[in-house]
């Protein structure tokens, strides 16, 4: 490999880890909108295709991560207003 291929592999790379974190903030975006109840059943969906396709750890891996990516993106509740003391 010359210099050139290693470049136009660097820039394919950058390209790459662009549109992932794209895709990925897309997704976490989505799973806020999903409750609970949906996802558990894509949970059990992923579970059976991951079984299908005899992949369960990466199904096991994408059910953890989706659970805690909703549980520590989902949405702020703004914190109560403290009553005037006049």
């Amino acid at each position: 490999m010359n210099r050139q291929n290693h470049s136009e592999a660097l820039t394919d790379l950058s390209a790459a880890r662009h549109k992932i974190a794209i895709y990925w903030r897309l997704y976490v975006e989505w799973l806020i909108g999903v409750g609970w109840g949906r996802l558990a059943l894509l949970s059990l969906l992923t579970v059976i295709l991951g079984g299908v396709l005899m992949l369960p750890g990466l199904a096991t891996v994408l059910i953890l991560v989706s659970i805690l990516a909703k549980l520590f993106a989902g949405p702020r509740r703004p914190s109560p207003a403290l009553p005037d003391e006049s």
